[in-house]
């Protein structure tokens, strides 16, 4: 989960500092020493070496600030945090004119793999409805558990596309990049909480339309009122029941427009 959120970070970043009708060329070797190192490689023009050593601070764009290109300018900062907390390295290389290669190395693994085992729960849902039903889904969850039930819930609807965070700060980067249809999003997130973060995404020109449902596990009466005075579109609670989530999902997905 968090390797995925690294790639989508680095891939995006290079579709968005891309020029136009540039190239992306996308890599993986073994470089020895028991190490795999992941390269993304853009046609952008480039960064200058004045920059360069604040690229990773938070904030800082690289001189983009005042362009039409979106971002917050947190992006790198949480993909080098990430990196560094799975024992990882992150670097780059840059030529002004030319372009830029972000590259992340991991030890290799023993190439032992996990099933994962999948769910057969049945939905019932209307022929019409799944027609209707389309659009993309952001979940901010830091349990890799509820993630993936999440997925497995969420993939039966074929013309929804799932995207996850693990934190609320990659969550707002996500939201202002690909601007989601619907977000669901846990309360009791480390560092940044679900409520803080609400606060900050309804702060925002792109971000201040779109529903956000909270995701808890505190279900008593206090804890839904103070959410939906906040802010929060709607209440969603864990354990989840999947048929009442999938029709709330679908409910809000439909209602767009």
């Amino acid at each position: 989960q968090r390797l995925k959120e690294i790639l989508l970070n680095l891939l995006s970043n290079a579709v968005k500092y891309n020029v136009e009708g540039g190239r992306i060329d996308f890599g993986c070797l073994s470089i020895g020493n028991g190490r795999i190192r992941i390269s993304v490689t853009d046609t952008g023009p480039g960064i200058s070496e004045d920059r360069q050593p604040c690229l990773f601070l938070p904030f800082n764009r690289a001189g983009l600030e005042t362009s039409d290109i979106e971002g917050t300018g947190i992006g790198l900062t949480i993909t080098k945090r990430l990196t560094e907390a799975m024992d990882g390295q992150i670097g780059f290389e840059s030529t002004i004119g030319q372009g830029s290669t972000f590259w992340v190395e991991f030890a290799e693994t023993s190439g032992e793999s996990t099933e994962v085992i999948r769910t057969t729960t049945k939905i019932p849902v209307d022929g019409d409805d799944i027609m209707k039903t389309r659009g993309m889904v952001l979940y901010i969850e830091d349990n890799p558990a509820n993630l993936l039930l999440m997925e497995q819930i969420l993939e039966r609807l074929d013309n929804v596309k799932l995207i996850t965070a693990h934190n609320a700060e990659f969550g707002m980067e996500q939201a202002s990049q690909l601007h989601p249809d619907l977000i669901l999003m846990d309360i009791n997130l480390p560092g940044m909480d679900g409520y803080q973060a609400l606060q900050l995404l309804r702060r925002r020109a792109d971000t201040k339309e779109v529903p956000i449902i909270a995701v808890s596990a505190d279900a008593m009466a206090e804890d839904i009122q103070k959410s939906r005075e906040l802010g929060f579109a709607d209440y969603i609670t864990k354990p989840f029941d999947i048929e009442k989530l999938t029709a709330t999902v679908k409910r809000y997905l439909n209602a767009r427009g």
